[in-house]
């Protein structure tokens, strides 16, 4: 019935335009039990509450009303007609995946965004309905349709490869579930009303926060680098994976930046007056990688060979947890399992595959075997390994949360599989990187000599422990760290942290949060990338509301056109797209067609943020850079001023100088435009953050930005009081040192008379001793006056954290000017965040006539 449907409602009207009429709905509501299906039955229909599983991560986009289709194995959801969260801001699109166990959605993916294109458009969703709910036994299909039009956020990036937007052109997605299935096919439909061909250069296929499930292809293993890939698998190892297999073709001519995963297929032409149909792509679920690899194959009608097997200890202990990687041998990757709870593994390989299996798990060592061409079975022997326990105290002996990172001392090595394994990164050289909250953990670790360095961020001295693991044996490490440097009524914040709640980072919210709490940041601030969220769910789930307490707020993208800005503080809104996030664009919606597709100018955005209730600051982040707002405007340190005036905002007061970067490294750059920006007469401060995306690479919190807050109890604070402080400068910029500047009384951010008259400034300089400190720059109306060596006998006997205390005297401009202090060291802050330069710096002290 539905196919002679079509076929009637694709025929060419009589007149001259060749109109075709849209493409028709299904129920609205589709099956009432969608989950319910049993052996050989697919079911469409909408979803309740209860029928969406808690995704560990808490980064769900689905919602209650969207559609499901499902089977007795696996269920994909499709989000409903309206506004929608992430990029693609449309609706009728897949939010989410899992598995199906007796009628429910269990171990959901952590799902991301796969952008469904033709050229560089996708289709305004007018309407998701259920064409076939299933009940008659024949795949369930859902069809989200309406009018193609180029996507949002996407625009700048491939504009240049499709020329024609296909505004005109009504589409319609359709997702087809089979009874017995692992995959769903995906298919476009076109109706072209015009009386040319439309040729379409390439089909792309395109995927978004890649970093969060990480990509895998057969052959490369984790590499998002795609080489001619019959499929990508977006691995969730603790849940349910997918695969994503292009409708004709091979992946290949790869796009990867940023968590963004792209590439081209095969072309194909829309005929005149007619209406196409074109399978685009289908996506296999499974659980883990393997599962995803079996679902790929059996889409692509291919057989696989099985092996079975157990991880074990010496002496015959069951391992669970386990990788068991596949390979050759020669650098050729076939898959990954997860041993269960008894020790076995299941995986897939080629039929043809010489097969060796690596069993891999932090704090063992590795354990191998060649199975060969035409094993099924195996067993892996893992060594004999001892454990670590360290118990973390301060001076009173209470227990106190830290870093703490196992080295290994020659000759022992560390136990390693090759990067393309998909191991999760951790810090060059380290076996582990731990972050205890407790004050105590106890870590496996294979026989041998290690070094255990414990500490507590830059307050904090550190403890270095070498120790002797025997197989079988236990050796205990107890560190009391002690509290060197006080900060008093101070509170240091990073403005600028990525979880997987964007697009280019993996990390884990929770662990995120944990560094930043080992590390002594009080206050971590999320930013993610267009998405309004704050750390509270996270700091309460780890009961450390003592140590941090989280803010919300949002770094707005402008998708590389112009920059990058940390909006702060927002309160996260789940009613709204994004939490609320402010729009940068502006693009047509069902409701309202003749909305222009345009992108706004920075001042009219940075004007609406500042007119929200939460009356944020705006952060110019790492504003240097072709596609940054420096560079956009045009801004020229020699003059001041910025060469397109229309995009200047002249209201905003402060800039991110230091990303994850130090004083000497940014002297010459940002450091010149800041001081740049007060010479032209304007107040400006500089914020110091890590732009963290990674935490094996970017540590949360160096730098940070200590603000004057008043009390050292993260929860008496709220957003307008730090806001307020920081907007005023009542702060200064910390990566491993602590400088302190008064003239009289007044410090950073503060104005005091006397310009023109010699003045002095008191200034103290602490760092722990593991700090390494060398100078300290004076720095009068933008120019270094003077370059004070910091010796060790300048510390202070009875307080040795004080490296140098003195006073100077300055003297600016009679017009006015400002003073500014810079410490800084020239050996990295090893161990704890290796390559980091030690550094701190205050905001200036404004010196008026």
């Amino acid at each position: 019935m539905l196919l002679a449907i079509a076929i009637v409602l694709g025929g060419c009207g009589d007149n001259a335009e060749c109109s075709l009429a849209p493409f028709f709905d299904g129920d609205p509501v589709g099956h009432r039990d969608p989950l319910g299906g049993g052996f050989g039955e697919a079911r469409a229909g909408r979803v309740t509450a209860d029928d969406l599983p808690t995704v560990p991560s808490g980064l769900a986009t689905w919602k209650e009303g969207d559609f499901v289709l499902a089977n007795d194995r696996i269920a994909l959801v499709i989000e409903d007609a309206g506004d929608s969260d992430l990029y693609d801001p449309w609706g009728g699109r897949p939010v989410g995946l899992a598995r199906v166990e007796d009628g429910r959605m269990v171990a959901p993916n952590n799902f991301g965004e796969l952008f469904l294109l033709t050229g560089r458009s996708t289709v305004i969703t007018e309407r998701v309905s259920v064409l076939n709910d299933g009940s008659d036994g024949n795949p369930a299909v859902i069809r989200a349709r309406g009018k193609l039009h180029p996507l949002p956020f996407f625009e700048s990036l491939v504009a240049i490869v499709y020329n024609d937007t296909y505004t005109d052109i009504e589409a319609a997605i359709d997702y087809v579930l089979a009874p017995d299935a692992d995959h769903v096919d995906v298919y476009f439909n076109y109706a072209l009303s015009r009386e040319s061909d439309v040729v379409v250069p390439s089909t792309m296929h395109a995927l978004m926060y890649t970093k969060r499930t990480p990509a895998f292809q057969v052959g490369r293993g984790f590499d998002d680098k795609l080489d001619k890939a019959a499929f990508i698998a977006l691995v969730d190892d603790r849940a349910t994976s997918w695969a994503y297999l292009p409708g004709e073709g091979v992946l290949d001519t790869s796009l990867a930046a940023s968590g963004f995963l792209g590439s081209f297929g095969p072309g194909f032409t829309m005929g005149a007056c007619q209406r196409t149909q074109r399978l685009h792509a289908r996506i296999a679920i499974g659980p883990g990688l393997d599962g995803a690899i079996a679902a790929a194959a059996g889409a692509r009608g291919e057989t696989l060979r099985e092996i079975t097997g157990t991880v074990m200890r010496e002496g015959a202990l069951l391992i669970a947890g386990a990788h068991v990687h596949a390979h050759d041998g020669n650098g050729i990757y076939y898959s990954r399992a997860v041993t269960d709870d008894k020790g076995m593994f299941t995986l897939h390989v080629p039929l043809d595959a010489d097969v060796t299996l690596d069993a891999f798990r932090r704090g063992d060592a590795v354990g191998s075997v060649h199975v060969g061409f035409d094993a099924n079975t195996a067993t892996i022997t893992l060594p004999a390994v001892g454990a670590i326990t360290v118990d973390i105290n301060d001076e009173a002996g209470e227990p106190i949360p830290a870093r703490v990172q196992v080295v290994p001392i020659a000759p022992t090595t560390l136990p390693s599989v090759p990067g393309n394994f998909g191991e999760e990164p951790i810090t060059g050289g380290r076996l582990y990187v731990e972050f205890p909250l407790q004050g105590s953990l106890t870590l496996p670790t294979p026989p041998g000599r290690w070094e255990v360095i414990v500490s507590r961020g830059y307050e904090y001295e550190i403890a270095r422990h070498t120790v002797d693991v025997a197989a079988g044996q236990t050796t205990q490490v107890v560190a009391t760290l002690e509290h060197a440097v006080a900060t008093q009524a101070t509170q240091c914040a990073d403005f600028h942290i990525h979880t997987s709640r964007s697009n280019d980072s993996g990390d884990d919210g929770v662990r995120k949060v944990r560094q930043a709490i080992a590390d002594g940041l009080e206050l971590p601030v999320r930013s993610e990338h267009e998405y309004v969220a704050d750390f509270s769910a996270e700091i309460a789930s780890l009961g450390a509301e003592k140590y941090a307490r989280g803010f919300g707020s949002i770094e707005l993208t402008s998708f590389e056109l112009w920059g990058h800005m940390g909006v702060f503080p927002l309160t996260p809104d789940p009613s709204l797209p994004n939490a609320g996030a402010p729009r940068w664009q502006t693009w047509p919606t069902p409701e309202a067609p003749d909305t222009p597709f345009a992108t706004l100018s920075p001042v009219s955005v940075f004007d609406a943020v500042r007119a929200r209730p939460e009356a944020p600051v705006v952060i110019i982040n790492h504003p240097r850079g072709s596609t940054n707002y420096f560079n956009y405007v045009g801004f020229d340190p020699a003059t001041g001023i910025a060469s397109n005036t229309a995009d200047w905002d002249t209201k905003f007061t402060l800039v991110e100088v230091f990303n994850d970067s130090g004083w000497r490294a940014n002297r010459d750059g940002l450091v010149s435009d800041w001081f740049s920006l007060i010479d032209a007469g304007r107040k400006m401060f500089a914020v110091g953050s890590s732009d963290s995306h990674g935490l094996a690479s970017s540590p949360v919190g160096y730098p940070r930005t200590c603000i004057f807050v008043g009390t050292d109890d993260p929860q008496a604070l709220d957003g307008s009081m730090v806001r307020d402080q920081l907007a005023a400068g009542h702060a200064t910029i910390s990566g491993g040192i602590y400088v302190a500047a008064t003239i009289g009384g007044a410090g950073p951010g503060d104005t005091v008379p006397g310009a023109g008259s010699p003045l002095a400034v008191d200034i103290t300089v602490q760092a722990a001793s593991w700090v390494d400190v060398d100078a300290v720059d004076i720095v009068v109306d933008g120019q270094t006056v003077d370059t004070i060596p910091i010796m060790p006998g300048d510390a202070d006997p009875a307080n040795p954290a004080i490296r140098w205390r003195g006073t100077v005297q300055v003297q600016t401009r009679a017009t006015g000017g400002f003073v500014v202090a810079a410490a800084y060291g020239d050996q990295a802050l090893e161990p704890v965040h290796p390559g980091r330069m030690p550094f701190g710096v205050t905001n200036p002290i404004f010196v008026t006539p």
